[in-house]
């Protein structure tokens, strides 16, 4: 349909509508514009002020990118592996949404990218759990209607139950106990965190109608067409460790032996995508770990 045609159509339909009320015609026939120019004066500060974890988001979706594109090669309709099918979906369907993030994050819309945030958490975490159980699996891969996958999800995937099965899967390999109930009690307070901005409150909601800018982090000031959110910088930081922890958890078992099954993964040390996912891995597990406690409040400190 030609775009020119439905302006047309809805602009004139604006005009009837004043007409029959009697009033003069307040249509800003160049709103779409100011949409525009909103989102990409919220680029250009987010680039700016939500530094490092924007660049760092990048990196890792650049990795999400390539172990997807490794996954979607060993899957072809010969492929007889449900559990590799589940992993190609899953790291398949986190890369979009970590796209989507990001992209929400610069056009100025930190509410709806916590809203996206949390699905991240839930695909990647979900992937770990799944790629150390096969069984679990390939029950997962099965369940493609919607009575069914409901089931399965409340059965094995609530955030209690991933919780649990993460608590085991950490001690299985080697991570002391201490460190377990650290990384348990983060994702736990930061959950509770983004998942107000899918369920309504008071407070998320104002924040996202008035935002803390990220050039002025004191100061608030309406967002409702998106503006550039110090807020962001915590949806960042999250977003950029979720996918760390999926690096350092995943990896091991969609690259190594696990138990008694062969890796998911053969790596192939002259392929180009292997190269990226085998390095990548060390370079945003680097940029974490210098920038682990960074924030807008200290950020001269740090720099």
């Amino acid at each position: 349909m030609d775009p020119k045609e439905i302006r047309r159509e809805a602009k004139q339909l604006w005009k009837v509508y004043f007409r029959d009320v009697m009033r003069k015609c307040q249509y800003e026939k160049n709103f779409g514009k100011l949409l525009r120019q909103q989102e990409a004066q919220a680029e250009k500060e987010a680039i700016v002020h939500l530094q490092p974890w924007l660049q760092i988001l990048e990196e890792s979706i650049q990795w999400l990118a390539n172990l997807a594109g490794i996954l979607d090669r060993l899957v072809d309709e010969n492929c007889k592996s449900n559990s590799l099918r589940m992993a190609m979906v899953l790291v398949g369907a986190s890369c979009t949404h970590a796209v989507a993030l990001r992209r929400l994050v610069l056009s100025g819309l930190d509410s709806p990218a916590r809203a996206i945030l949390r699905s991240l958490d839930e695909h990647l975490t979900a992937c770990i759990v799944l790629l150390h159980d096969r069984d679990l699996a390939n029950a997962f891969q099965r369940a493609q209607d919607l009575q069914d996958a409901s089931e399965f999800w409340h059965k094995n995937l609530t955030t209690k139950a991933i919780n649990k099965r993460l608590n085991k899967i950490e001690m299985e390999l080697g991570l002391d106990a201490e460190s377990s109930q650290e990384i348990r009690e983060w994702r736990k307070e930061e959950i509770k965190t983004y998942s107000q901005a899918i369920h309504p409150s008071y407070v998320s909601a104002a924040l996202a109608m008035k935002t803390m800018c990220a050039s002025e982090p004191n100061t608030h000031r309406i967002s409702i067409l998106g503006r550039a959110s110090a807020l962001s910088e915590r949806t960042l930081n999250y977003a950029c460790k979720i996918i760390w922890y999926f690096s350092r958890l995943g990896f091991l078992f969609l690259f190594n032996k696990y138990n008694e099954f062969p890796p998911f993964i053969e790596l192939d040390k002259e392929d180009e995508m292997h190269q990226m996912v085998v390095i990548g891995r060390d370079v945003i597990n680097e940029l974490n770990k210098k920038y682990w406690e960074f924030s807008i409040d200290n950020r001269d400190e740090t720099i």
